[in-house]
C-alpha cells in the first residue's frame, strides 16, 4: 500500500467476486481510518450498503439496483465505486476509494467514467453523492466531471466531526 511507483495494469471490472465487498469495505476501514481518524463504523457503513445493494440484486435478478466496480492489478482491490438506484429517476455515486498507491494515476477518474457512463445507460435524472469537507483530491474531481455543490451540513458521524456535502451532477 505504500509503493510510490504506482499500480501494475489496473483494470476496472464489475464487483462481483467472493472477496470484493470485504475488500472494499477494508479500504475504507483502513484509509479513513488513518487519514482522518474516522472510526470502525464508517467501515460498517459501507459493509452495510454494500450489502443491501447486493441482496437487492439477488431478489431482483439483475443489475436495476446499481451496480459496483472495482479496480485491481490483478492481485488486490485498489479502488471501487458504487452506483445505486435512488428516487425521482436519480442515481447515487457511493464508495469511492482509492488505495494511495493507485492515486494520480487516472484510476478513480476511470472508476467515476465507468459510474457516470452507467447512469447515462440507464437514462437516470441525474447522478448525485454525500461526501466529506476536506476530501480535495475527490472534490476536484467530481467538480471536472461537472458536479455541483448543493447541500452542506455539520454532522457528527464515523466518530469525528465533519461537514457533510452533497454534489448533483445532471445531464
Amino acid at each position: 500500500m505504500t509503493s510510490t511507483s504506482g499500480p501494475r495494469v489496473v483494470r476496472i471490472r464489475d464487483a462481483d467476486r467472493p472477496g470484493d465487498l470485504g475488500a472494499v469495505a477494508a479500504l475504507h476501514g483502513v484509509l479513513y481510518s488513518r487519514e482522518y481518524g474516522m472510526d470502525a463504523t464508517m467501515e460498517a457503513s459501507v459493509a452495510a450498503g454494500m450489502a443491501e445493494l447486493v441482496l437487492a440484486r439477488a431478489r431482483e435478478g439483475d443489475d436495476g439496483p446499481g451496480r459496483m466496480w472495482v479496480a485491481d492489478d490483478g492481485e488486490r482491490v485498489l479502488g471501487a465505486a458504487g452506483l445505486t438506484r435512488e428516487e425521482h429517476g436519480l442515481m447515487r455515486l457511493r464508495w469511492v476509494i482509492l488505495d494511495p498507491v493507485a492515486r494520480g494515476h487516472g484510476v478513480g477518474r476511470a472508476l467515476l467514467d465507468v459510474a457516470l457512463a452507467e447512469g447515462r445507460r440507464r437514462d437516470a435524472a441525474g447522478v448525485y453523492l454525500w461526501t466529506i469537507a476536506g476530501l480535495g483530491a475527490s472534490r476536484h474531481l467530481y467538480e471536472q466531471a461537472g458536479f455541483t455543490p448543493t447541500e452542506e451540513r455539520p454532522a457528527r458521524t464515523w466518530g469525528i466531526d465533519v461537514v457533510e456535502q452533497r454534489f448533483d451532477l445532471k445531464w
